[in-house]
């Protein structure tokens, strides 16, 4: 197949293409009259593309997973989804208002809808299919710590009080700390630790093939399948900030809290990690659920916390990255359960439906605390 036949092929990237073309040229129609139903009508058809651009970029991530092998294809979707979601951050603070804590809502619902919602409904949805799913055990270890010291470092130490004129010296502190912990933790993630993040449990060539009629996996180009999944994540994440201001005059004109806005366009970036996750847990693959869900929190709290610090210093921004008391209960409950229910290497329904209890009280204290 040529590559422009293989091009055409991919409708839900030409769809979100022309989808961008238009809502670009449009835009002036489409975001400055604030009409409750125009709004509504540009969110859900928005969506909609996004959702079906984001099942095409699973579909690319897969075919990298099975070529690379754990934990190369997981990285790759994660590591891609992320940097394209800091530069989504980046650019919104750079252009838009000033709000110094809109970096660290960010970071917390997004933590919250990997750690919570995410690996909740995937241990649902497997453990309803299968009963129990396993995993290894020193992945969920090796991330469940390094996610505790950049969350206490990062997010938690920073709200206890203290007296002030410290704060620059520590935030280059935690950019070089941040850094070397995730540097290192990839370092062994890919070469010393590789077998970590791996499950002894592999497919078979059989049932590969089964998953990807008239795919030769091995024959396939890895260059061809990064560079789709790419550009179809930079296009979910700008078509994602056009849908965050049809949020934005819904939330006003409906009177909803404001940190909804900031929950739902999160929830829409991730979105292809989130349905690549969920379809692994279907197909009995928990490794890379656990893999992407906890890979991805990781990488968003150890890479945005820096970026957002540097745009501050460049900028003059001031950035507050302490949390408020509930959202450190909150994480500190959410690492916790976390913790035990993945101490043993298996996941079950019980324990998806507890992350999932405390998805919905996070939920819920949006609408508390607006």
């Amino acid at each position: 197949m040529t590559l422009i036949n293989r091009l055409k092929a991919e409708h839900s990237l030409i769809l979100s293409a022309l989808s961008l073309i238009l809502v670009a040229v449009f835009h002036q129609d489409l975001f400055q009259d604030y009409s409750l139903t125009l709004s509504l009508t540009v969110f859900f058809i928005l969506f909609i593309i996004i959702i079906y651009a984001a099942m095409g970029v699973v579909h690319h991530a897969e075919i990298l997973a099975y070529k690379f092998g754990e934990p190369f294809g997981t990285l790759i979707l994660t590591f891609t989804a992320i940097t394209v979601e800091i530069i989504m951050i980046t650019e919104i603070m750079l252009n838009g208002d000033e709000d110094p804590t809109f970096a660290r809502d960010t970071i917390f619902s997004t933590v919250m809808i990997l750690l919570n919602g995410l690996i909740g409904l995937s241990m649902i949805i497997g453990g309803f299919k299968f009963g129990e799913q396993f995993f290894n055990l020193k992945s969920s270890v090796s991330f469940f710590s390094m996610i505790l010291i950049v969350t206490g470092l990062g997010l938690i130490f920073p709200s206890i009080p203290h007296e002030g004129g410290h704060e620059k010296p520590y935030q280059i502190f935690l950019i070089i700390v941040c850094l070397s912990l995730y540097a290192f933790f990839v370092r062994m993630q890919t070469k010393e630790h590789k077998m970590y993040f791996s499950y002894s449990k592999h497919k078979m060539l059989s049932e590969i093939k089964e998953e990807f009629p008239g795919i030769d996996i091995k024959k396939e180009s890895a260059v061809y399948h990064s560079i789709i999944m790419v550009i179809a994540i930079v296009l979910i994440s700008i078509l994602a900030e056009y849908l965050s201001t049809a949020i934005d005059n819904g939330v006003y004109m409906l009177g909803l809290p404001k940190y909804l806005a900031s929950f739902i366009v999160a929830l829409v970036i991730i979105s292809p990690e989130s349905l690549t996750a969920i379809r692994a847990a279907r197909n009995n693959e928990m490794q890379r659920t656990i893999n992407i869900a906890l890979g991805s929190a990781l990488s968003t709290i150890t890479l945005t916390i820096p970026a957002v610090i540097i745009v501050g210093f460049i900028t003059g921004q001031q950035i507050t990255l302490a949390l408020t008391p509930y959202m450190t209960v909150m994480l500190l409950i959410t690492i916790i359960i976390g913790i035990l229910s993945t101490s043993r290497g298996e996941a079950n329904a019980l324990q998806g439906f507890i992350h999932f209890v405390l998805f919905a009280t996070y939920i819920f204290i949006i609408f508390l605390f607006q």
